[in-house]
């Protein structure tokens, strides 16, 4: 009875995770039909700025695009704050599709054909030079805008190799599957093999739903917010203090902190690894994936960061997914070796005899990505 209660309990949060993330996903990227708005005939002889009120990058930049904007009566500045939604999202889209900028975040400046300054940074190193050429008629111009080309040209930081990998890496994580197998071992011990495929196909899917809603209803909400720049440096940091945590563990015990599933998170777990039923694998897998964040959370995060600075909600889920399936490959792979006749045992002590080697590829790995989170 009690199970049956939790389960329908976390259908229900479950259920809430999906609509809030569908509901926001709505909310920042399909505000209209973008075929019925097309960029201004005179758009590429000016300057057009999208920005938000709630964005910390563009208050930082937005003074100075206005004092350039003054100094240069001449060339005309169009200015669109996205913090409203609706119609400046369509007329948004337009200027990206028009010029191929792959749905840079804001601050954002289109001007001649082909010039797209992204971020603060860019846009205080560059603008004032791009004003100039438009002054002087040096742009509209392909061949003339070469120079501000570069960084667009250049590989992104965000590939699927990059996002598979993170799952990978992170799917591979001790903690992340010491759950499944202990559940495995009270399997075998209260049914058949084909009991074993049934519950660890169960409890992978249901970690699945879990780390994939949770992720989606994040990315969607920031995306909707547009804290996209305060998101990233949030997650780069936590990324690289997890990664310092990981490595620190793979040579030291007893830390006062570490990444783990908490004992007392443990102790609610151990009935449901008693029961060793179907409906408690879906369960225990809800609960395993909710509990195990603070130990697998800092790459999930880090991949989220570079997702919402680099794709809408609707570019970004197909990389989520596929993080997602790699996070839960493990998970499925031990199902089916156990499922086949290894001794469950057998993967736990590899687990265990690969614990601290583990921790240290994952903590480098960490810390990278956090870097690199920082650095876009």
């Amino acid at each position: 009875m009690q199970s049956r209660r939790l389960l329908a309990i976390i259908g229900v949060l479950l259920a809430l995770l999906c609509v809030a993330g569908v509901a926001a996903g709505q909310m920042t990227d399909t505000p209209g039909s973008e075929d019925t708005v097309s960029i201004p005939a005179d758009a590429h002889h000016q300057v057009t700025v999208f920005y938000s009120s709630h964005c910390s990058a563009c208050s930082g930049v937005m003074p100075t695009v206005r004092d350039i904007a003054a100094a240069h009566p001449g060339v005309r500045f169009v200015f669109y704050d996205t913090a409203p939604g609706g119609d400046v999202y369509r007329v948004y889209s337009a200027f990206d599709k028009a010029y191929g900028s792959s749905n840079p975040s804001v601050p954002v400046v289109f001007a001649g054909d082909t010039v797209v300054l992204t971020g603060e940074a860019e846009i205080q190193e560059n603008l004032e030079e791009v004003v100039v050429a438009l002054e002087y008629g040096l742009i509209p111009s392909a061949d003339y805008e070469e120079r501000w080309r570069d960084g667009r040209d250049g590989p992104a930081a965000l590939t699927l190799p990059l996002v598979l990998t993170a799952g990978l890496l992170d799917g591979i994580n001790p903690c992340a599957f010491a759950v499944l197998v202990f559940l495995l071992i009270g399997v075998l011990g209260a049914g058949t093999r084909g009991r074993v495929f049934a519950a660890g196909i169960a409890y992978s899917l249901a970690v699945f739903s879990v780390y994939f809603l949770s992720g989606l209803g994040l990315f969607a909400a920031v995306r909707s917010l547009e804290v996209m720049a305060l998101f990233s440096i949030a997650a780069g940091c936590i990324a690289i203090v997890a990664g310092v945590l990981q490595v620190a563990s793979a040579f030291v015990h007893g830390l006062p902190v570490t990444l783990a599933i908490p004992e007392r998170a443990k102790k609610r777990l151990a009935p449901l690894l008693r029961e060793a039923s179907v409906p408690a694998a879906c369960l225990l897998g809800a609960l395993a994936g909710i509990f195990e964040l603070p130990c697998t959370g800092g790459v999930y995060l880090a991949v989220l960061a570079l997702l919402s600075e680099h794709a809408t909600v609707a570019e970004g889920t197909p990389y989520l997914l596929a993080y997602n399936v790699m996070f839960v490959l493990p998970l499925l792979a031990i199902t089916a070796g156990i499922g086949l006749g290894i001794p469950p045992e057998r993967v736990d002590t590899w687990r265990l005899g690969h614990r601290r080697a583990l921790r240290f590829a994952l903590g480098v790995f960490l810390i990278g990505l956090g870097v690199v989170t920082l650095a876009i």
